[in-house]
């Protein structure tokens, strides 16, 4: 199936997606998301690239600090080993994409041809290249959408000739960035410092993961990155756009929403194993982050079939 709805996101030591995208012969996987959650997914990054096409609503985006409401016909694309992070953004929860996450060769064929080296190289391996956001304002912008767009039908209707025109889709919409030597749009890391920073919120991010449910301060973030306290909060922000501690009480609320969805334990249980130590002040911040309780919620996602 080229067009799936995606698992539970699921992340390595390094905060690296850990899912299969497509296969060996075909690597290539597109999904639709349709987020419950305001956050939706967590920071993490993948060895693909990704195309993302706001189908309904609107998606908040991020990637090397920046963060970016997209609208519907808009998009991003998200490079190679880039941290990034999507989730609906309006209130309503309405928010709908597609994603195309494929390998750079999915386009290209092998890393000693002349199409690998010539097109896919220079954007693929350029670290201090984050991605692009694609907006309805300019040619290049529009053209690119255009090809999102068809891929997207493409994918929907798996004709017989899908794969190889939905590869084609997307080696012209590699094709129309690669002519941009640096988009307007692109998002950069500083060369000096981009690097640094991403591995030191990658440490954090990881520790987050494995003790969210425990007691967790700022000095326990920052002893995993061996920096300071300060540093800490500056690094983290500068990739995120969040200080740890916003982004702690977001993956808190996130695995709870997940425990809510998948599990029957109590409401009790599920607060204590997320790391609040107060019911009430869990209640609170759950109607904050997904605006309804967190019985509500468990309720809604029973009648919608999770």
């Amino acid at each position: 199936m080229l067009l799936i709805k995606p698992e539970e996101l699921s992340v390595n030591d390094s905060m690296c997606e850990i899912q299969v995208h497509g296969s060996r012969d075909f690597p290539f996987q597109g999904y639709i998301n349709e987020n419950r959650s305001l956050q939706g997914e967590g920071w993490h990054w993948h060895k693909e690239a990704e195309f993302l096409l706001i189908l309904e609503g609107n998606i908040r985006c991020g990637s090397n600090g920046e963060q970016y409401v997209l609208r519907k016909g808009e998009g991003i694309f998200i490079n190679c080993g880039a941290l990034h992070m999507a989730g609906n953004h309006s209130d309503d929860g309405r928010g709908k994409s597609v994603s195309f996450v494929f390998s750079p060769k999915f386009i290209s064929g092998e890393d000693c041809g002349l199409l690998y080296q010539k097109y896919v190289q220079p954007i693929a391996d350029d670290t201090d290249f984050k991605g692009c956001v694609l907006r309805q304002e300019s040619g290049w912008q529009t053209e690119t959408l255009e090809c999102l767009r068809s891929a997207y039908a493409l994918c929907k209707e798996e004709k017989w000739s899908s794969e190889l025109l939905v590869r084609n889709a997307l080696s012209r919409a590699w094709a129309i960035l690669a002519e941009q030597e640096k988009p307007d749009s692109g998002i950069y890391a500083e060369k000096s410092t981009g690097s640094k920073y991403e591995q030191r919120a990658k440490k954090i991010l990881k520790y987050i993961e494995g003790h969210y449910g425990d007691y967790i301060t700022i000095e326990d973030m920052a002893r995993q990155a061996n920096i300071s306290r300060t540093e800490c909060f500056r690094s983290f922000h500068k990739i995120t756009g969040q200080s740890p501690m916003e982004y702690l009480t977001f993956y808190r609320l996130s695995q709870a929403a997940y425990k809510l969805r998948n599990t029957d334990s109590s409401i009790t249980e599920i607060c204590i194993s997320s790391g609040f130590s107060q019911p009430s002040y869990f209640g609170k911040k759950f109607r904050e982050y997904y605006g309804v309780s967190p019985l509500k919620y468990r309720k809604q996602c029973i009648n919608h079939g999770k």
